[in-house]
Order: C-alpha cells, then sequence, then structure tokens
C-alpha cells in the first residue's frame, strides 16, 4: 500500500512540476501586458469610482501602475502575471471590481463588451437559471425576548412576532433566487424579461400579505431583516414602494459617462471627471402596505441593493439602521455594466459603470454605519443586543 501511495505521489508531483515548465515555456509577457493596456485604460474611462477612490481612500493610481507593470516585466509564467493583474484590482476594494476566469472562449481581439444581452426564451424557471437558496431567518433570532415565528419555513418572505414588533425576512433583491414563486407565474416560450417581470409581481404580492399577516399578528413595528443579503437589481425599487405610502427622493445613480480621454489619470493628471457633476433626483411613489416605523436590520454582508433599499427609507426619515455597518458595494452594473475581456489572459473583468452618493455626498462603497450598533460574539450575546436594540427602537418611535 505504501507503494502505491509513494507512486501515487511521484506522479502528481511529476504533472504538477509538467504544468509548471509548461507554463514557464509557453508564457507571452507581451500578450499580458498588452491585456493590462486593456484593462488600464477601461478602468480610467469606465470604472465609476475611480476619482473618489482617488480622492477620498487616497490611492496613488501612478504607483499602482508601476508596481503593476514591474510586477508584469518580472513575471516568467501565467501564476505570477495573474497576481500582478489580481493585485491591481484588489487595490481599488471594491466588491463590485472583480476578476475571474473566463467563461467560454476569449474573443479576438480582446474588447469592452457594454449593454444587456439579448432577450433570451425559456421553457422553465430551472432553464432560466431560477433557483431557492435563500437563508431565511439566522439562529440567534430564536433566542430574542419572545420570539414567535408566524407561518411555515418554507415562505420566500419568513416572518415573526416579538411583542408588538412584526420581523420579515428579505433574504436577497436578485429575483433568481426565488424559482418558487418564478414557477407560480412562468408559462412556456416567455423571455426572460416577461419573467423577471411576472416574478417581481409575484414576490410583491406576496410582501404584501406578509406585511398584512403581521398588522393582523398586531405589530406596530416593523423590523426588516437584511442581514447577509448581497443584494440583487432593480426589483428593490418596488420593494421600497412597499413600505411606506410616502414619495421618496433621494440622489440618482451617476453612470461613468467621461468627455475626455482620460489616460494622464495613470500620471497624476485627471483631465475631466469619470462622472458628471451632479445629476436628477430619483423618486419613489409609496403603495403603503406597510403605513407605520420600520428598523432595518443590517450587518457586514449586506451590500449593493440592500444598501439603496437601507439608503431610501433611512433618508427620508422613514426607517432607522440597526446591526453592523454595510458592506460598501454600492451600486453596480446599469443595463450590463462593463464587461472586459482579456484574451491573452482568459480572465474576465467587472467594473461598475455607475456611483450612488448619499445625501451628504459620501459615495455608497463606504458602507453606512448604523444608528443603533449591534456587535457580539455568540447568538446568547446577539440576541440581547437585539432585545435591547429593538426596546430603543420601540420608544424612539412613540
Amino acid at each position: 500500500m505504501r507503494r502505491v501511495i509513494k507512486a501515487a505521489l511521484g506522479l502528481v508531483v511529476l504533472a504538477v512540476a509538467g504544468a509548471a515548465l509548461w507554463d514557464v515555456a509557453t508564457f507571452d509577457r507581451a500578450g499580458w501586458r498588452s491585456d493590462y493596456a486593456l484593462l488600464r485604460h477601461a478602468t480610467a474611462q469606465r470604472y465609476a469610482n475611480l476619482d473618489w477612490v482617488r480622492e477620498h481612500r487616497k490611492l496613488d493610481l501612478a504607483r499602482l501602475d508601476r508596481e503593476t507593470q514591474a510586477a508584469l516585466d518580472r513575471a516568467w509564467s501565467r501564476v505570477q502575471a495573474y497576481r500582478a493583474l489580481s493585485a491591481f484590482v484588489a487595490a481599488f476594494d471594491d466588491p463590485h471590481f472583480t476578476l475571474a476566469r473566463a467563461d467560454g472562449p476569449a474573443p479576438t481581439p480582446a474588447s469592452i463588451v457594454a449593454g444587456p444581452a439579448p432577450a433570451r426564451r425559456f421553457a422553465s424557471c430551472a432553464s432560466a437559471g431560477y433557483a431557492d437558496d435563500r437563508s431565511g431567518f439566522a439562529p440567534g433570532w430564536a433566542k430574542v425576548t419572545d420570539w414567535r415565528p408566524i407561518g411555515g419555513g418554507d415562505a420566500d418572505f419568513p416572518i415573526a412576532m416579538i411583542g408588538d414588533t412584526g420581523v420579515l425576512r428579505i433574504d436577497s433583491f436578485d429575483v433568481a433566487r426565488f424559482r418558487t414563486a418564478c414557477e407560480r407565474v412562468v408559462r412556456a416560450g416567455m423571455d426572460e424579461d416577461a419573467l423577471r417581470a411576472a416574478t417581481q409581481g409575484m414576490l410583491n404580492r406576496e410582501l404584501a400579505g406578509a406585511l398584512a399577516r403581521l398588522r393582523a399578528a398586531g405589530a406596530r413595528l416593523l423590523l426588516v431583516d437584511v442581514s447577509g443579503n448581497g443584494g440583487g437589481g432593480e426589483w428593490v425599487d418596488e420593494v421600497v414602494a412597499l413600505m411606506t405610502p410616502r414619495r421618496l427622493t433621494r440622489a440618482a445613480p451617476l453612470i461613468a459617462d467621461p468627455p475626455c480621454d482620460r489616460s494622464g489619470i495613470w500620471e497624476g493628471r485627471p483631465d475631466c471627471r469619470v462622472l458628471p457633476a451632479a445629476g436628477p433626483r430619483a423618486e419613489i411613489a409609496g403603495k403603503g402596505a406597510w403605513r407605520g416605523p420600520i428598523a432595518i436590520y443590517a450587518d457586514r454582508g449586506s451590500a449593493s441593493a440592500t444598501e439603496d433599499f437601507t439608503a431610501w427609507l433611512r433618508q427620508n426619515k422613514v426607517a432607522i439602521l440597526i446591526g453592523e455597518k454595510t458592506l460598501g458595494a454600492g451600486c453596480g452594473y446599469v443595463n450590463g455594466g462593463g464587461r472586459l475581456r482579456l484574451a491573452h489572459a482568459g480572465l474576465d473583468i467587472r467594473m461598475p459603470n455607475c456611483a450612488r452618493f448619499l445625501d451628504d455626498g459620501t459615495n455608497e462603497i463606504e458602507g453606512q454605519a448604523p444608528d443603533i450598533p449591534i456587535a457580539a460574539n455568540d447568538d446568547t450575546s446577539w440576541a440581547r443586543a437585539m432585545d435591547a436594540a429593538i426596546r430603543q427602537t420601540r420608544s424612539a418611535a412613540r
């Protein structure tokens, strides 16, 4: 047996060594440098948060560029070159700015692909990529004083009562995470836009029903749990509208569309801004499925569209925020966002082409700090902290 194991290990070592030798022998440094030039140009022209990161986080773009080019000059394998580009992307500390292995054959030549893909038609929710993979309430909730779940645990929007506080769980603002709702409305041959719209309509009805059940159970305060909710899409606006009868307003997202060649930014010359100086105000007309005070529970896993949800309700003084500081993903990809294929490297880059700002001028990528912090090391201490936060919120709502 030992001989067999040793032989197998020997084969593994030879395979790894062979792959490493092949990598070194076929490494095309010029190709990787060409890919970096494309990435560098796209970042200057299309990365919506670039000016904010340079001015407010003080990222030294000239130094980052020099270090990346030097790392590529030193690289003698794909692994090392990949690390150089990965370090470049990571320097921006932006959850929407990502690098991944290319999905499918690389286009030739490498190019920026912008805008949404043509609508496809599907025979089922499964073929459209819908899945039910949400988590529901975290275990710590069961330790909160007077915790009383309402209904089954398989609902799209689990609900519970804590005294006169109704708790609503929203796991995601990504419609594709709600396959059960999709299957109630799907018809063979629907295109993806029609299927998404129909599913959103079903989810809105389910949400309104959940809120009505909480009111019937005696809820006077609504606590919306969006912890770990990584975001989703434009459906978030419809959810916001259900939370209040009021007309809400906030700064509209700004889209990256610079009026000049910004390549000089890598030498410290930002010849123009990547975003317009200002934009219109966005509005949402409330539908009033809930009409009382609201608290939102968020944590460091609450991101992207979830931060938009929080900002809408908080800035319009409809809700207060409890929990932890949100992740700081901010706005992501409008109309598909910016997608960059690096042909030689075999990598796909995604960068946000929009930015959202709070009314105080802060870019949402800085996250949103809670009005009532909750910090805990275990479920028991978390439940105690939540008890105290609910008491404080009730008192403020009276």
